[in-house]
């Protein structure tokens, strides 16, 4: 059905004015989107079971959009659901989302061509439900021009996702759009700027040891390992292998580049390397991925421009002098870690920047509960459990390991306030956490009449449960007690089981926990009694909050800040990342500010920047294209935020021991550019 723009009705998040038809037709508009959120609803999706929309949108600004498409209930002011998208600046692109999303199974999708990443957010909705859908923007600094065209609704995707007719990526893989400080324009400024680069690296305070620790605070004997220790004042610390106080302060993907997705994208770029080259051969990857148990595998190809710059100035060196490089940067900036997705002398016998580490393939089961949450209670869950910690055999005896993470970001904790009881009940599958559902509510009730008084229901019987039962908690407030309650003993088992088998192969290294994505829900704290070390990745200007949140949950433990981050417009990318600050200054002040708000929380033992590189003008392998790095993707550093690391260095210790204040002045702040 083709969707016809002279219907549509311009809406704000308050009022139904904050956006500006500019120019409508029956086939094309063109729109100003207002910086507070602003989009046009599209009211003949109520008239159709199509699943696809599809139409083509060019942003007509200088910088990348985060597109939204909202979906709203009926007598709602606010979405349940939407999808979030960013597009890059005069770039036309085709877009298809898919409506089926409404059912909330998935956060990730795989990308389509033009298209940046993609993620879905909010509570599982039916369609029938729907009163209204929306395709706008995202919050940003200012209003937002867009075109539409071409748009209507299918039950087929696409076989077609036009690319424009131009070039915007240079052969050094850098933004063609944009001039900024520092943009490499020949192969001799690149030859230049590295070997200014080059040298010994050491850390910029003399007090620190080989690993980084402030060696005029002993703590404890060391025992050849990272370990952990809480004070009498009541601060947890690390410790490093020689017993000296250690906080862990780097950036994570401490690598030489990152993946860049050019499938898709060959034509707009001036040069690419021959895949066929035997020279090139080592910087391109292309196969088949699954990201994770329950997505479609995605064909893709990427490309480590970054890699290939290097080979250009230093040949088959150029891996050498990228750690020379790396080491003497980081180092020298007052570094003493590498954050998860480490590469410099990763368990290769040699003296190295303690790193921490993600294990991968976390256990799952061929049934999932929801999303990437496996049947915890299941012999299979358990049997991979084993398969999946033996790999800790190999690493089990590097010193410079500081610990590893079981996983990172559990996707299912994405929905906000989730009992995954309720997931559990929902799923018709014949799962071993619903028969211990069931079994635990047999043992608490007696009788079914007993289960139906307090919950409100009407179960013929206890057989009843299990078949699927769509929305208890929504449909019966009185099951909350119980499906909270059976919730925290599922998360404690997804959290206990791969965490024991792991330390019978390894009690050397510490377990990090799982890297949540966010600390909102007290029932995810379950099973933290089995790591030791409690980490959380926080968006915030201000950690504070959320580590509060988790000590105030009752969780014992040293915290562990494993991702944070801030980009800006005034350097080579288009977008901001999931914070953003108005110029490379005030990414100077928030990384101080974050950092030493990490130091002087009691709890608080490390903070790992996301991440060491910029990510590419075209985006990663999922789509993100931020202006997040250490470095560019010519390996020029970031000399602001290289300069706050070493001034935070100095005082680091001093922080953390409640001596000196923690970094007071606070960032400015602008909307994200981020999806």
């Amino acid at each position: 059905m083709k969707i016809d723009w002279t219907k549509g009705k311009l809406r704000n998040a308050q009022m139904l004015k904050n956006a500006q038809m500019l120019e409508a037709g029956e086939d094309s508009c063109e729109i100003l989107l207002g910086k507070e959120g602003g989009g046009i609803s599209l009211p003949q999706l109520l008239e159709t079971k199509d699943r696809y929309v599809i139409g083509d949108v060019e942003v007509l600004e200088d910088h990348s959009a985060a597109m939204m498409f909202r979906c709203f209930e009926k007598g709602a002011d606010k979405e349940k659901l939407y999808l979030r998208f960013g597009l890059l600046p005069h770039f036309q692109t085709r877009i298809c989302l898919d409506l089926s999303l409404l059912d909330n199974s998935t956060i990730y999708t795989n990308r389509t061509p033009g298209t940046l990443k993609l993620v879905c957010h909010g509570h599982r909705m039916k369609r029938e439900d729907a009163a209204r859908f929306e395709l706008g923007i995202e919050k940003v600094y200012h209003d937002v021009r867009v075109r539409l065209s071409g748009f209507y609704t299918s039950n087929e995707k696409p076989e077609e996702f036009p690319i424009p007719d131009k070039k915007v990526v240079d052969e050094f893989g850098q933004w063609k759009e944009k001039e900024w400080p520092g943009k490499i324009h020949s192969l001799e400024e690149l030859k230049k700027e590295l070997a200014a680069q080059e040298g010994p690296a050491s850390y910029s305070v003399p007090s620190w040891n080989r690993w980084g620790g402030d060696s005029t605070r002993k703590l404890k004997e060391g025992n050849g390992f990272f370990s952990t220790i809480k004070t009498e004042d009541g601060r947890w610390h690390l410790v490093d292998p020689d017993g000296c106080d250690y906080f862990s302060l780097g950036p994570c993907g401490t690598r030489p580049g990152d993946g860049c997705r050019v499938d898709g994208f060959e034509t707009v770029c001036d040069w690419l390397p021959d895949r066929e080259d035997p020279q090139w051969e080592e910087f391109w990857q292309e196969g088949v991925r699954q990201r994770t148990a329950y997505m479609k595998p995605e064909h893709f190809r990427i490309l480590n421009f970054a890699g290939v710059n290097l080979k250009r100035v230093y040949g088959k060196d150029w891996k050498k002098k990228w750690e020379e490089i790396a080491m003497r940067s980081l180092k020298g900036s007052g570094v003493n870690s590498q954050g998860n997705f480490p590469g410099l002398h990763v368990n290769d016998g040699q003296d190295s920047l303690p790193y921490v580490r993600e294990l991968p393939g976390f256990p799952m089961t061929k049934t999932l509960i929801f999303r990437d949450f496996p049947d915890v209670l299941s012999e299979e869950y358990k049997e991979n459990a084993e398969i999946y910690a033996k790999q800790l055999e190999g690493w089990k005896d590097d010193p410079w390991l500081i610990g590893y993470f079981l996983r990172n970001e559990p996707e299912f904790n994405f929905v906000e306030d989730l009992a995954i009881a309720d997931e559990v009940l929902r799923n018709p599958a014949d799962t071993c956490c619903r028969r211990g559902l069931v079994g635990f509510l047999k043992e608490r009730y007696g009788s079914i009449s007993a289960l139906n008084q307090v919950w409100g229901t009407a179960f013929a019987d206890f057989s009843d449960l299990e078949k699927p039962v769509d929305g208890c908690l929504e449909h019966y407030p009185g099951a909350e007690k119980d499906l909270r309650e059976y919730s925290v003993f599922l998360i404690r088992e997804y959290s206990r089981v791969p965490a024991e088998a792991c330390r019978r192969v390894d009690p050397n290294h510490l377990n990090l926990g799982l890297r949540w994505s966010k600390a909102y829900n007290r029932d995810m704290m379950a099973g933290w009694e089995y790591f030791d070390v409690f980490s959380i990745n926080c968006y915030d200007f201000d950690p504070t909050k959320d580590m509060d949140f988790v000590k105030n949950a009752g969780v014992d433990l040293p915290i562990l800040m494993g991702e944070f981050h801030c980009g800006a417009l005034d350097r080579g990318l288009t977008a901001t990342g999931l914070k953003g600050v108005p110029d490379q200054e005030q990414r100077a002040v928030m990384f101080r500010h974050y950092v030493e708000k990490v130091a002087q929380h009691p709890y608080g033992v490390g903070a790992h920047w996301f991440q060491y590189n910029d990510q590419f003008c075209l985006g990663r392998f999922d789509g993100e294209n931020y202006q997040i790095g250490m470095v560019d993707i010519c390996m020029q550093p970031e000399k602001e935020l290289m300069e706050a690391a070493r001034q935070t260095a100095e005082v680091l210790y001093a922080v953390k021991n409640g001596e000196k204040p923690a970094y007071e002045q606070t960032p400015v702040s602008i909307p994200m550019i981020g999806y």
